[in-house]
C-alpha cells in the first residue's frame, strides 16, 4: 500500500492550507487552481486527480478540513479494510439516507456505512484507488454534458453524478476521519454561515 496526499485549494486560502499541512503526512502536495475567474471547485478537484502519482491510492483533502489525530495510521487501517473501494472520510449532517445509515452504523459499533448520491455528499476528504480515479477521469472526458451550470462548478455534484450513473459504491468511515469545521468561506459560494451542521461531520473521531 502506497498512499499519496493532495490538498485542494485556490489562491487566497493560504491560512487554511497552513493549518492543514502539519496534520498530514510529510510530502502532501498542495494543488492550487490557478484558472482565474469565478472559483470553480470542480476544476480544482479534477486538477487534484489529474496526472495521478505513483501510488496505490490518492487521498484528496480540501484545504479547510481537519484530519483526526493519528490520521495516517487510521487511514491505512481503513484502506486495508476496503482497498478497492472509494472511501469517504467525511459525512456531513445533511438529512437523508446517508446520514441515517451512518448514525445506525455508529450506534451499532460498525466501521462502515454506504454513501447515497441521490442526495448531496461533500467530497471534503476522499480516498481514491488509482484504478477508480482513472475510471472517473475517463468518464468525465467522455461525458458531453453533466447536469447543472456549464461548465460544471460543483465538485460534489460531478462526483455524485458519476457515482449514480456508473453505480459506483462509496463507503464512509465510521466515525469520520476528517472534520470540516466550516470556519472558512465556501469557495463555490463565496460566503458561509459558519458552523452549519450540514457542513460539519456527524461524528468526528477526535470528538468521541
Amino acid at each position: 500500500m502506497n498512499i499519496a496526499y493532495r490538498v485542494q485549494t485556490v489562491r487566497g486560502r493560504e491560512a487554511a492550507v497552513q493549518r492543514l499541512l502539519p496534520l498530514l503526512p510529510k510530502g502532501a502536495e498542495v494543488i492550487t487552481d490557478e484558472g482565474g475567474g469565478i472559483p470553480n471547485p470542480c476544476r480544482g478537484y479534477l486538477l487534484c486527480l489529474s496526472d495521478p502519482p505513483d501510488a496505490t491510492h490518492l487521498c484528496v483533502v480540501q484545504d479547510d478540513a481537519l484530519p483526526c489525530k493519528g490520521f495516517a495510521a487510521e487511514l491505512e487501517q481503513a484502506i486495508a479494510g476496503r482497498p478497492d473501494d472509494v472511501i469517504s472520510l467525511f459525512v456531513g449532517g445533511l438529512p437523508g439516507r446517508t446520514r441515517k445509515d451512518f448514525l445506525e452504523a455508529l450506534a451499532n459499533g460498525e466501521r462502515w456505512s454506504k454513501v447515497y448520491f441521490r442526495e448531496i455528499h461533500h467530497v471534503v476528504g476522499v480516498v481514491w484507488p488509482i484504478p477508480a480515479l482513472r475510471e472517473f477521469l475517463e468518464w468525465y472526458e467522455a461525458t458531453p454534458r453533466i447536469p447543472g451550470p456549464q461548465p460544471p462548478r460543483s465538485d460534489d455534484a460531478v462526483v455524485g453524478f458519476w457515482a449514480r450513473t456508473t453505480h459506483r459504491l462509496f463507503w464512509a468511515t465510521v466515525p469520520c476521519l476528517v472534520e470540516h469545521p466550516d470556519d472558512f468561506p465556501s469557495t463555490i459560494q463565496g460566503h458561509s454561515r459558519f458552523g452549519d451542521k450540514g457542513r460539519r461531520a456527524i461524528a468526528f473521531l477526535d470528538d468521541l
